[in-house]
């Protein structure tokens, strides 16, 4: 310590600065440490201080989320299974699987799922639903869907107090035709019920405007083109309005090629799941069970194609060489009818034994005739008989003879004939059977895809899923709260743990650690009415600051002994600390314990100190130093019991050069004689010069810091300026601290324990 009479010396800010103006023991300074890697504790009182921060963002994030939530409308999702079947190369074989494995085509899953997919599949699905017109309830904008939802389908009273035409219930309309020239093509038109199943079309940025009757079809001739309309079915009151659309067929099928969700359920399982998102169940459902028909429809398709074809080729045939059988036949029977024959062989045969009948019988007549002849002569009527019946044989025989001289000639017609029908005949039944086979392959062809699972209506939204929705909402605050807690620590610099203070100057220096009163808050917010500020220490004694401003006293009272003067003053780097707040209460506290106070405002500034106790500013320290008036002039004698105040008087012009006059060195000389304590409010050090110029008067300076606002470089400069000015700093008043994760009141090491391990020097 400096003793009275001696030069105060200037020590060195850098690396140690002189924050004590008495020796230490260097056994229980801490020495340099670094930083801890990963200080959780750290950490948690970050987020502990932040607490209302991070607690605000969360509400807000998680409010929104709660009414999006309740507005969004709700997304349904109906799916289909398919199965892509592998023939199996050891099936027993028949008629119908040898016909039929001309026509089987194999598929692999990958390119069955982009037939789903492909344009033929879906183009149809959107021209059998008419996709393409979309007409909808006029619903009221953000909440109009979620109170139609909560009406039970019922009819509602359309607008919003007569105006609008909003509905609020279930109303419905069916347009199956609605078509408008290309440049209109996603346009919004205007359906108007007019009640008795009546309506008017209006909107697309046209003059268009007619009535019309339901179930009706009409063409409305326009610059562009033609409008065609027919509204199949409207349900709603008189006024509800819906909003019609004429989507583009190719804008539509793709919005639904990128809509489809289609995967393979495993590696190479040949099971296909199809989904589908949608705002309407019933839409969703539908869109997705015409896909998957179409789809199995044109691949059963696909695969009796080909033996179809071929069973139309031979539709064709058939008759044809039907036509061709029937006319070898009829040759072939003109053959035998012309001929007389049946059977070639047979009549050989026989001929052939008529022939040796007759030579017999020739034979026998003329042995008959030479017996004869002994008797009668040639003109003998027997003989004449015998004669002629010669002559009959002998016709006979030559008739068989020429018979049978023409049988090869007959046998090669006949042989070509026969072939003619055969081949005919083979031909025919053959194209018979291929033709049956074909028949029966395409009643009874079964597809290698199935669908195992067919789309069945959702009956609850897949989205919003309002739980996961607030729980990610909550989620999403806290982290972007803690981010921003963080983030604002960073930028803001400020210390929150007096020990960093003390890392940074090596040395015991805390005084006190002044906690965070929330019943100044309360105070503070209940004295804007009438301007005067609440004194903590007199309206709440008790307070925890208060308690550990009565530890600084002790504290104070054990070095006050070896300060060259009674006067203390409370030094803060920058504005905001509270130094004002401590100046004061520290005063009422040490009145408290009996001791003479004197509080002197010297902000010439913005000196606040009168309003803690009622007073005016205009006669106190700029009038004692400018016109040298006597102390007892400008003392206000017993705000509080044992407690006198003198406050800035009128704000001088030069306040720098004010400080300099050598009536301010008499006064604090005049007013230290007569009281136990002195204790002066100067202006903010980094500011202004003044807190230098009145420290050089003080037997002990502080400077007072506030967590989380006071850093690590406001504090360094501080002591360096008060050094350059000759002036060394007793020690640090650790202020607003908030209350810490893990620690009791008042930070358990400062306050009186703070001064363990210095001498008295």
């Amino acid at each position: 310590m400096t003793m009275p009479g001696e030069p105060q010396s200037l020590t060195p800010v850098v690396p140690r600065p002189p924050l004590l103006s008495v020796p230490f023991d260097p056994r229980v300074v801490d020495g340099p440490q670094e930083e801890p890697a990963f200080d959780l504790k750290g950490y948690l009182n970050t987020l502990f201080d932040n607490r209302w921060l991070i607690g605000g963002i969360t509400a807000l994030i998680t409010l929104v989320a709660v009414l999006y939530a309740l507005v969004a409308k709700p997304v349904y999702e109906a799916n289909l299974m398919i199965h892509v079947e592998e023939e199996s190369p050891n099936a027993s074989k028949n008629i119908l699987s040898e016909a039929s494995s001309l026509f089987e085509t194999k598929k692999a899953a990958i390119a069955e799922m982009e037939l789903l997919r492909s344009r033929m599949v879906v183009s149809r699905a959107v021209d059998n639903l008419r996709l393409c017109i979309d007409v909808r309830p006029k619903y009221f904008p953000i909440a109009g869907f979620w109170f139609a939802n909560q009406n039970g389908g019922a009819l509602s009273q359309p607008g919003l107090f007569g105006y609008g035409g909003y509905v609020w219930g279930g109303e419905k309309a069916e347009v199956p035709l609605f078509e408008v020239p290309e440049a209109w093509l996603g346009r919004e038109f205007t359906l108007t019920a007019l009640g008795k199943q009546r309506f008017r079309f209006s909107g697309g940025g046209q003059r268009i405007v007619f009535d019309g009757d339901v179930g009706l079809r009409y063409r409305v001739p326009v610059p562009e083109g033609t409008i065609e309309l027919k509204v199949e079915r409207m349900q709603a009151n008189a006024g509800a309005r819906f909003t019609l659309r004429r989507m583009s067929r190719v804008a539509m099928i793709q919005g639904i090629q990128n809509a489809l969700m289609i995967t393979e359920q495993g590696k190479q399982s040949g099971i296909i799941q199809v989904k589908l998102q949608g705002e309407s169940a019933r839409r969703t459902h539908s869109v997705l069970s015409e896909i998957g028909r179409e789809y199995m429809r044109q691949n059963l398709a696909r695969k009796t194609e080909e033996a179809e074809k071929s069973l139309a080729f031979l539709n064709q045939q058939l008759p044809v060489l039907k036509r061709q059988l029937e006319q070898a036949e009829d040759r072939y029977n003109q053959f035998r009818n012309r001929h007389g024959t049946v059977d070639l062989q047979e009549e050989a045969r026989m001929s052939l034994a008529q022939a040796a009948a007759a030579r017999t019988r020739r034979i026998e007549l003329i042995q008959k005739k030479t017996e004869l002849l002994a008797r009668f002569t040639e003109d003998h009527p027997i003989m004449v008989a015998i004669n002629r019946q010669r002559q009959e044989v002998d016709a006979e025989i030559a008739e068989i003879n020429a018979r049978i001289k023409s049988l090869p000639e007959l046998e090669q017609d006949e042989a070509r004939l026969t072939r003619d029908i055969k081949v005919n005949t083979d031909l025919y039944t053959a194209l018979s059977n291929t033709a049956q086979q074909l028949r029966l392959i395409s009643v009874g062809r079964v597809s290698n895809v199935r669908m195992v699972d067919a789309p069945i209506p959702p009956e609850k939204p897949i989205k919003p899923n309002r739980a996961l929705i607030v729980a990610l909402a909550v989620v999403t605050g806290l982290f972007l709260g803690t981010l921003l807690a963080f983030a604002r620590k960073s930028l803001a610099g400020g210390i929150d743990d007096p020990y960093r203070i003390e890392r940074l100057l090596r040395a015991r220096v805390v005084y006190a650690t002044i906690p965070h009163s929330s019943n100044q808050d309360k105070l503070m917010r209940k004295s804007r009415r009438d301007g005067i500020l609440p004194l903590l220490a007199r309206i709440m004694p008790e307070d925890p600051a208060v308690e550990s401003l009565r530890s600084f006293r002790a504290a104070l009272q054990f070095s006050m002994p070896h300060f060259r003067n009674n006067i203390v003053m409370f030094a803060g780097p920058t504005r905001g600390l509270g130094k004002s707040f401590v100046s004061a209460n520290f005063a009422a506290v040490m009145a408290a314990s009996g001791k003479r106070v004197l509080l002197i405002d010297a902000d010439l500034r913005s000196g606040q100190l009168h309003r803690y106790f009622g007073v005016k500013r205009d006669r106190g320290l700029s009038s004692a130093i400018v016109k040298g008036s006597p102390a007892k002039d400008v003392i206000h004698h017993d705000v509080i019991e044992n407690l006198d105040f003198i406050p800035t008087g009128e704000l001088p012009s030069n306040r720098s050069e004010f400080l300099l006059h050598l009536n301010l060195g008499g006064l604090l000389q005049q007013v230290a004689c007569g009281y136990d304590l002195v204790l002066v409010d100067p202006p903010p050090l980094l500011e202004v010069a003044d807190a230098l110029i009145i420290g050089a008067h003080a037997g002990a300076v502080f400077i007072v810091a506030r967590s989380g606002r006071t850093n690590e470089a406001q504090i360094n400069e501080s002591i360096k300026r008060l050094n350059h000015a000759g002036v060394s700093p007793q020690g640090v008043l650790f202020n607003d601290m908030a209350p810490r994760l893990g620690a009791y009141g008042a930070h358990p090491r400062f306050g009186i324990a703070g001064q363990i391990g210095f001498s008295k020097g």
